[in-house]
């Protein structure tokens, strides 16, 4: 006598689409290869009953999480909708060199609807991993599960301050890499960052 259940495959998602995505498999190759600077995964970290977000942006050949000791490229949004999660990622890349802002990497989430306009902004391709394959973003994984061990499950980002965060983003960016050659993400960052400066 219960309630006959509807069918999964039935139900259409409730997310949406996103307009003009372009799916992962367009993304060039040079991005898996870890080579070269700018080519980044992005995602975000929701707090308790989703009272504050973290935004963290992730740079696949140096595994940076940060851009300026200033200004880690991992930043607090109120909230989850598009519109916050814009206003944080064009604060994020806005001091970005436009050498280090090759491409962007994002799961396909509604809070990164806005991506067509901060991809004309900064110039920079941005892309989709396919639906239900995080592993395609495993860096940003990885480094959201850093944060984890600073923030766990059940923190409410609303009250964390910005100065606390940018310390925890620092300390990992500080961490010595064994895919690194025992190198931190900092030097390796940094490093590229001077030798563009040279060139210019």
């Amino acid at each position: 006598k219960r309630k006959k259940r509807k069918c999964r495959a039935l139900i259409k998602s409730r997310r949406g689409v996103i307009q003009n995505r372009v799916g992962i498999e367009e993304r060039p190759s040079i991005a898996d290869k870890k080579t070269e600077i700018g080519h980044w995964e992005s995602d975000t970290v929701i707090g308790k009953n989703h009272q504050g977000v973290i935004v963290t942006h992730v740079d696949k050949a140096a595994r940076y999480l940060g851009v300026r000791y200033w200004t880690p490229v991992a930043e607090l949004a109120p909230d989850k909708t598009a519109d916050s999660i814009n206003r944080v990622t064009l604060k994020a890349f806005e001091e970005v060199p436009k050498e280090y802002r090759k491409t962007v990497t994002s799961d396909n989430g509604k809070e990164f609807v806005g991506q067509v306009g901060l991809a004309a902004l900064f110039q920079v391709c941005w892309y989709f991993a396919r639906p239900y394959h995080s592993w395609e973003r495993g860096l940003n994984e990885h480094r959201n599960g850093l944060l984890r061990q600073f923030f766990p499950k059940g923190t409410n980002f609303k009250i964390v301050k910005p100065e606390k965060l940018k310390k925890v983003v620092d300390l990992i960016n500080h961490r010595p890499r064994k895919c690194l050659d025992y190198k931190t993400p900092h030097e390796i960052f940094f490093k590229q960052l001077d030798a563009v400066a040279l060139q210019i």
